[in-house]
């Protein structure tokens, strides 16, 4: 069966009284931890994010189980070959997939020389000279070819080449390098693949055309492709576009199994949601998915921040065409960056009566205040509707449509000028280039006899495809019809007016086609690099309110707040201001829950009580900030710009720290470098800080400075060792994490047969988190001080469980769905980046409101007399938070006949992204299977709340990982 869930969409989510957060996590690492006080056993359920939060999420069939471990492995081969094969100091961090350069750089200076050749030839070059050390050959470069050459105002050449073979281009994967005005080479990024042609040749053939793989995708998701829109290109291959900008292209997709036929598409698959997929072209089965929707006469009269503010709140006559922005022959807001329209019936078509007329009819459109809509409105916070009485929307139609045409026309203007420099070749909105923004204002306002239903009221959103596809923006009504003030805070007003909630949309499509792969595809997937997305959105939005003078960014803490009209003043949009300094007691700068002051690095998971993008892009947002504080606004645009394009793919928030320095050294020849580490620093981003990758959802913070370059340097070294036998652990990774992704020098290092391991040259001070990662064993993490000379040794105990190490699942219900990278056996793969997704009906995935326990038997590699259990109960597959594990029971064996309850219990959101120990009260010793079962999952109220609910947890439920602790059975 195809998997799907409801209302596929991600959108701009607030943080205050009565609106819904996004609590939706995506099987995010982290380590061992003791379940709160009550217990799992205790513990309550506790709701997810309702109809307007629950999407269905990313997948990737290219993320590999045990992926910290194998790239830790190969990146410690590979920095040693590398370094012998000449690569000096450079240092490479490896795509575990492809074992080809993910980022190979130098933090403190540049690959090559200066040069006067074109810069093709110099990262072209460079790679000829280097190919083994890259895990490339000479048979490589012939599958590349030149994808783009785009120059940034700072004379800095971004270039990429796609590879391909029999005319079928990768999906993905590529070339990548940035080459400084000068010629230097910055660094060389992309994950190519080695060996196209032969893993090409055992590829299978392809069953599926392009109108099939386009359904297939929009049924993934719940969806289905638009029946009216009609072909409006098809190539001699089957590469076919259609008339609603949907296409369906071939491509070759690189999995752990080898290379695949598959067609890549972009389909808008309902009124508020556009994805992206690779499906396979054999079987159907999805590679790839990914939400392309990020939420949250010629005279008009317009507002430049919102009706009724202080400064920017007046309405003011604006020439439409002699801005440059529209034809004056234009019969409606048809514009060369911006086409804007009423999408009233939400159908993302351009219907009869949706259009505002443009500078051949007249666009002069008076607001019109709704007094007393709702208790709120007034002079200062100007209501443009009223939620009780179907149709008020209509009188300020033409108004709402005409002023969000001209604030998406000004943030073009100036996104596409120094310092920032979005401009054509870098992958703006433009009628000339094939993408305006479609821009639907009062979205859906119409889908409830007059009124906005439930999936269109208090939110924006915008879908951005890769260059040359144009996105689209919604911009809905706000305050919910039916509740009070009380119940839903938000003001009876449109999103259209409001310039912080449009400029934040809008900056969605600038880091989505900055921080993309060889192919054009943004990267922003992860855990970290999808909160930087967020935080980057408010930090454009506002810096360019407060640069205009609009707001007033004061000596006072917690001035500068976004949403402020959409709120009529009261209280705050995100849990703080983004203007909070570190340790500050404002009023605006008390998080309700990670605590007082600005947050640090180590805040990320606490921010809306569990990780989520909204919430734990604050961290960065206020950094960003902090960079503007510093630095002014046009120093920190430029160095926070540049950074998006010289990041590896899906960077933590370590790795964008890192783009941030190298882009000082390559524009301004690290005049600033004491300032940005001082800034980063004091946000827990410091030279020690410690992060696994974008997905790890617990870094561990570090406040201090860079060492000096003369500081000492000592070798850090020790043993691996079971706790258990008391044998050492031969294979096992020992990993410095912070100090690994392609920017400075890796430390890591593998135990030999006795268990030892040693890392030379690590620079003296305290990592707070290093990792040790060995098969069939669990993953431990722990401060380490080097300098003392003192061993580090490390215990890691066995995990029976583990497939790594002998164990099995030889038993399950429900769907398989292994193709999915998330079948039963990834709930014992050593990962917590996968796991085991289910159904909650029967075995056929017919959902009811009865829910249907789902069950996996695992064998152990030999009898156990357990001493506890960890379990991580995070949806997975894509899933949103509602599929987690909630109710649960454990079940243990000695012959796989006779079962045990062992331990029983229910998990909520407190207990998702973690391992929680569950102590068995019964069934321990001669254990030689585990049963686990899912009797619920974290829907609230599911029998009242499903099947047809906003809930993705109503078709499916999820866990992502199973452990198992103790000694050989005597």
């Amino acid at each position: 069966m195809a998997r799907r869930t409801t209302r596929p969409s991600r959108r701009l989510a607030a943080t205050t009284a009565g609106a819904v957060a996004v609590i939706g996590l995506t099987a995010l690492p982290g380590l061992a931890a003791t379940a709160p006080a009550s217990g799992p056993d205790a513990a309550a359920p506790s709701p997810t994010a309702g109809a307007r939060g629950d999407e269905k999420g990313y997948y990737d069939a290219r993320q590999q189980s045990g992926r910290a471990g194998a790239k830790a492995a190969a990146t410690a081969s590979l920095s040693a070959a590398g370094k012998a094969a000449g690569l000096g100091s450079a240092s490479v961090d490896l795509d575990p997939l492809t074992l080809t350069p993910r980022n190979l750089t130098v933090l403190q200076g540049y690959l090559t020389g200066p040069s006067a050749a074109p810069a093709a030839d110099v990262a072209l070059g460079y790679v000829r000279s280097h190919l083994a050390a890259l895990g490339l050959d000479q048979a490589d470069l012939a599958t590349l070819s030149s994808a783009k050459d785009y120059v940034d105002v700072e004379g800095i050449h971004h270039l990429s080449w796609t590879q391909s073979v029999r005319g079928v281009p990768v999906f993905g994967n590529g070339l990548k390098a940035n080459v400084a005005k000068d010629g230097r080479l910055i660094s060389v990024q992309g994950s190519p693949v080695h060996g196209l042609a032969a893993l090409a040749a055992r590829a299978g053939s392809p069953a599926l055309d392009a109108p099939g793989a386009r359904a297939a995708a929009a049924k993934d998701v719940g969806g289905s492709a638009s029946a009216s829109a009609t072909v409006s290109g098809k190539a001699a291959s089957g590469d076919t576009t259609w008339s609603n900008h949907d296409f369906a292209k071939q491509v070759w997709f690189l999995t752990p199994s080898g290379l695949r036929r598959g067609w890549s598409t972009y389909v808008t698959t309902g009124a508020t949601s556009a994805y992206q997929h690779v499906v396979d072209a054999s079987s159907g089965a999805v590679l790839f998915r990914r939400s392309t929707v990020d939420h949250d006469n010629a005279t008009a009269k317009v507002y430049d921040y919102y009706p009724g503010a202080p400064k920017g709140g007046q309405p003011k006559a604006v020439d439409l065409v002699a801005r440059g922005w529209i034809s004056p022959s234009a019969t409606w807001l048809n514009g060369k960056n911006v086409v804007a329209w009423a999408d009233v019936d939400d159908d993302n078509l351009v219907g009869k009566g949706e259009k505002t007329p443009g500078p051949a009819a007249g666009t002069t459109f008076d607001l019109k205040a709704f007094d007393g809509a709702q208790p709120g409105c007034s002079a200062a916070y100007v209501c443009t509707w009223n939620p009780r009485v179907a149709d008020s929307w209509r009188k300020n139609a033409n108004a709402d449509v005409t002023n969000a045409f001209y604030l998406g026309n000004v943030f073009h203007d100036h996104l596409e000028g120094a310092p920032i420099g979005f401009t054509p070749q870098a992958g703006n909105f433009q009628a000339n280039g094939g993408d305006p923004v479609l821009l639907n204002a009062l979205d859906g306002a119409d889908t409830a006899d007059g009124l906005p239903d439930a999936n269109h009221i208090d939110n924006a959103n915008m879908s951005t495809p890769p260059d040359g596809t144009p996105p689209t923006m919604q911009m809905y009504l706000w305050h919910q019809p039916g509740t009070t003030s009380r119940q839903d805070p938000f003001l009876a007003v449109s999103g259209a007016f409001d310039a912080s909630i449009l400029f934040h949309e809008y900056t969605h499509g600038l880091s989505n086609r900055l921080v993309v792969d060889a192919t054009g595809v943004s990267t922003l997937n992860s855990l970290q690099a999808g909160s930087m997305g967020e935080a980057w959105s408010d930090y454009y939005a506002l810096d360019f309110l407060v640069s205009q003078g609009f707001i007033t960014d004061s000596a006072k803490d917690g001035d500068v707040q976004a949403a402020t009209y959409t709120l009529g003043g009261q209280g705050l949009f995100r849990t703080e201001a983004i203007d909070c300094p570190v340790g500050s007691t404002a009023a605006p700068c008390q998080g309700p829950v990670a605590g007082p002051g600005g947050y640090t690095y180590g805040d990320l998971p606490l921010i809306g009580g569990a990780p989520e993008v909204h919430a734990s892009g604050e961290v960065w947002a206020q950094t960003l900030w902090d960079l503007r504080t510093r630095l002014g606004s046009r120093l920190a645009d430029s160095l926070i710009t540049r950074a998006m394009s010289l990041s590896p793919a899906d960077p933590s928030m370590l790795d964008m720290r890192n783009a941030v320095l190298q882009a000082d050294q390559v524009v301004y020849g690290d005049t600033h470098r004491s300032t940005l580490w001082k800034v980063f620093a004091n946000r827990g981003m410091g030279w020690f800080a410690g992060s696994l990758g974008s997905a790890d959802a617990q870094p561990a913070q570090d406040f201090n400075l860079p060492p000096r370059p003369q500081a000492p340097r000592s070798t850090v070294s020790g043993t691996v060792t079971d706790p258990t036998t008391g044998q050492p652990v031969a294979g096992a990774v020992v990993r410095i994490t912070g100090h690994d992704s392609g920017f400075s020098s890796d430390y890591t290092a593998t135990t030999n047969a006795a268990g030892a391991y040693s890392i030379g040259g690590v620079l003296d001070g305290t990592y707070p988190k290093v990792v040790v990662i060995a098969p069939g064993y669990e993953t431990v993490s722990t401060s380490v001080t080097v300098g003392s000379g003192a061993p580090v040794d490390f215990s890691v105990r066995r995990d029976w469980a583990a497939a790594s190490g002998g164990g099995a699942v030889t038993a399950f219900n429900g769907p398989d769905f292994s193709t999915f990278n998330c079948g039963p056996t990834q709930a014992i793969d050593g990962s917590q980046g996968t796991g085991w997704g289910s159904t909650t009906g029967d075995d056929a995935g017919t959902p009811t409101n009865v829910f249907v326990p789902k069950f996996i038997v695992v064998k152990l590699p030999s009898a156990v007399d357990v001493e506890t259990f960890a379990v991580d109960p995070s949806n997975t597959c894509g899933d949103p938070g509602s599929s987690a594990t909630g109710a649960y029971r454990i079940d243990t064996s000695v012959d796989g006949t006779t079962w045990t309850t062992a331990a029983s219990g229910t998990f909520g959101t407190a207990n998702r992204g973690i391992y929680n120990v569950v102590t068995p009260t019964a069934g321990k010793a001669g254990v030689a299977y585990v049963k686990f079962w899912i009797l619920g999952n974290q829907v609230p109220d599911f029998a009242t709340n499903c099947p047809s609910g906003g809930f993705g947890g109503c078709t499916f439920t999820d866990m992502t990982e199973l452990q198992v602790f103790g000694k050989p059975a005597a």
